[in-house]
């Protein structure tokens, strides 16, 4: 079916158009908005000069049909008029007439107004955004009017508004008289004349309420009211999300903030405090809601990229202002076309200030001048989500200032109520953190096992970890995450090869000159968002550079990306692009020789390859243990136990060993064996 290309405008005059032949003329064409002003539907007004008769209709727009005389189906209630201006003027008085031409007039004297649309939409409207608010009524001067106050009044106590009525009896209307006749009569009238005129109180009836429906009444009032206030959501994990439409905060359904946040604003809007189990109802709907009802939206916490752009999430409380970094510069936006979760650890970071100087960090931070340009390369990938995140590992002697630059470094970025973390007692514990941390940092590593180690390559690359929720149900909880890691410890720890490629090692210098700690954070503070800003200022000069930067292919690590925008930042600073390789390099080769010295099984196969002469020499994998078993270095517990573990180590080793000149291969089941070549690297 051929879709539509014609204008809101033209539609209906379209629709309208035998209306128009028999007399009437267009009036008014009212829009009907969600709590963000996306437009829902249309009410079209046209009347007759002749005879006074009005014609008023809806129009909708379909996807596949256009546009038509229909109100569109809403589940949960027709929207109020003006209703996006009704939720950013949440403590201003409301008043309510019976069509959208008086709230249209009411506007433009400064009111706050809304309207169900006429006497017979009372009933099939969404009444809950005024729900703990005052609201004056202006009914017609008529029997319909009449019906139209006596309905809104009848849906409005219960959700504790302050009710008043204009006494349209002592305004002396015509018959059928509304705002519009009042204004006329009155052409210098004020808002202040408004809130002037005669008025009826409606008192509240809450007692008449049994308290078993009040129950019930109260779990569907906390559910209404937290629809009209925010967005309800859920990512490709099923967790549920709410973003509240005035801030655009974005906070768990099932998490302590929301609840918290839930409970403050009832009891503010309503007077009332529900109740717990009200509030377990309310939650368990709501999470129904999000996940069957909302959108399936990528949440992000502190750091994401979207469309092209990187963003930054300031964090501030009660905002949801980002910077948005690109290759033409970074700018503060107020609102992000994504959506940021900021956890109760996560800390503001100040706003950044334009500066193109960070040497000042240099100044503050225990960093080599040669391992200078790793830093900022490392600070910058931790901003580039899309791409697998290096992790940074700090080694020095005690009093060496690793923790404290370990936190400076990570506080530049990604502050934290804690900066620093005790190492992981499981791998639970590195996902369960890594869920609810954009920066995992660890600190005092003396040993990391195996297993922990490979929960880090994960994490550093990207994947997940999955547990049983409860022992009494088959539902299943993941955890999907990547993110940047940095630890420290006074020896290394980072020893299995599959980490050690993604691994940046810098050793912190001996410390010659000791600052006070107290002096150091007061000076760290004070320059934080200059050093933000020098820091924004290289990444995006350098995203700008990055599209010409080739990697030769002989140079390519494990980490191309990184080494990549390691090269555009080089540039940027003033550098040179070998400059960097070359600090890049030395760090690599420094943790494959650490590699090799933490294996036994590697150096005894190098000092066999010398011994041979450094000849090609192809065995079946359980001669060649035999022969490598008699260069075992002394009192090793590690070494392997069969020709099984002796393969897997082989495996294991076999990039270290092509580092320093020997290629180590398996060929393959040759009958009932398994053979191995080992050979000099050309």
């Amino acid at each position: 079916m051929e879709r539509t290309t014609e204008s809101v405008k033209e539609a209906a005059r379209r629709l309208s158009q035998q209306a128009i032949k028999k007399g009437f003329q267009p009036e008014a064409l009212h829009e009907y908005r969600d709590s963000q002003g996306n437009p829902l539907h249309w009410r079209i007004r046209l009347k007759n000069p002749a005879t006074g008769e009005k014609w008023i209709r809806p129009m909708k727009h379909d996807a596949e049909r256009g546009y038509m005389l229909e109100e569109p189906n809403y589940a949960n209630g027709k929207p109020l008029y003006n209703l996006d201006k009704l939720l950013s003027q949440e403590k201003s008085p409301v008043i309510i007439p019976e069509g959208e031409w008086c709230v249209e007039r009411l506007g433009r004297l400064g009111a706050l107004s809304t309207t169900t649309g006429g006497a017979n939409s009372v009933d099939k409207t969404d009444l809950q955004p005024l729900a703990g608010r005052s609201v004056i009524i202006w009914p017609d001067n008529d029997e319909p009017g009449k019906s139209f106050k006596d309905s809104l009044i009848k849906k409005l106590l219960p959700l504790n508004c302050d009710i008043k009525v204009i006494d349209i009896e002592s305004l002396h209307l015509p018959e059928k008289g509304d705002f519009v006749d009042w204004h006329a009569l009155n052409p210098n009238a004020t808002l202040d004349d408004i809130y002037s005129l005669p008025m009826i109180s409606v008192d509240k009836h809450e007692n008449d309420i049994e308290e078993t429906s009040g129950d019930k009444s109260q779990t569907t009032a906390l559910v209404d009211f937290t629809r009209t206030r925010v967005k309800l959501f859920h990512d490709k994990n099923a967790a549920v999300y709410a973003q509240d439409i005035t801030t655009g905060e974005t906070r768990r359904l099932d998490g302590r903030q929301f609840k918290d946040w839930l409970i403050a604003n009832f009891y503010e809007f309503s007077g009332n405090s529900p109740r717990e189990q009200s509030i377990r109802e309310a939650l368990n709907t709501l999470s129904g809601l999000a996940r069957y009802r909302g959108e399936c939206c990528e949440v992000y916490i502190r750091a994401a990229h979207h469309d092209g752009k990187y963003y930054l999430d300031l964090g501030e409380p009660g905002k949801s202002r980002v910077v948005c970094i690109t290759s033409n510069g970074w700018e503060i936006i107020d609102k992000p076309p994504i959506c940021f979760l900021r956890p109760e650890t996560l800390h503001p970071l100040p706003e950044p200030i334009r500066n193109n100087d960070i040497s000042l960090l240099w100044s503050m931070v225990n960093i080599s001048d040669h391992d200078q340009l790793l830093i900022v390369g490392w600070l910058i990938d931790c901003l580039r989500p899309e791409t697998p995140f290096p992790v940074l590992e700090f080694i020095g002697e005690q009093g060496s200032a690793k923790s404290t630059t370990q936190m400076m470094l990570r506080r530049l970025i990604d502050p934290n109520s804690c900066d620093l973390r005790a190492a992981p007692k499981t791998i639970e514990d590195i996902f369960v953190s890594a869920g609810v941390n954009w920066l995992v940092s660890y600190e005092n590593i003396s040993h990391l096992s195996p297993q922990v180690q490979d929960a880090l390559c994960v994490l550093a690359t990207g994947g997940g970890f999955a547990k049983r929720k409860l022992y009494s149900d088959a539902d299943e909880s993941v955890i999907l995450v990547k993110r940047p890691v940095v630890l420290n410890g006074i020896s290394a720890a980072v020893t299995a090869q599959d980490l050690i490629d993604r691994t940046i090692s810098i050793e912190t210098p001996l410390i010659t000159f000791r600052t006070e700690i107290t002096d150091l954070w007061n000076q760290y503070k004070q320059h934080h968002a200059s050093l933000l800003g020098a820091l924004l200022n290289i990444f995006s000069e350098s995203l700008s550079r990055l599209k010409h930067i080739e990697l030769p292919q002989a140079d390519r690590p494990r980490l191309a990306e990184f080494a990549k925008l390691g090269m555009a930042i080089a540039e940027t600073m003033g550098k040179t692009k070998e400059e960097f390789l070359t600090q890049f390099n030395a760090s690599r080769q420094e943790s494959i020789a650490r590699t090799i010295d933490a294996s036994p099984v590697a150096s005894a196969l190098i000092e066999w390859f010398e011994d041979s002469n450094r000849r090609t020499t192809v065995l079946p994998v359980k001669e060649l243990f035999s022969q490598v078993e008699r260069k075992k270095p002394l009192n090793t517990d590690s070494w392997p136990r069969s020709a099984k573990g002796f393969a897997d180590a082989l495996r294991r080793i076999a990039p270290a060993l092509r580092s320093v000149g020997i290629e180590c291969r398996s060929l393959g089941k040759t009958g009932s064996y398994v053979s191995w070549e080992i050979k000099q690297k050309t």
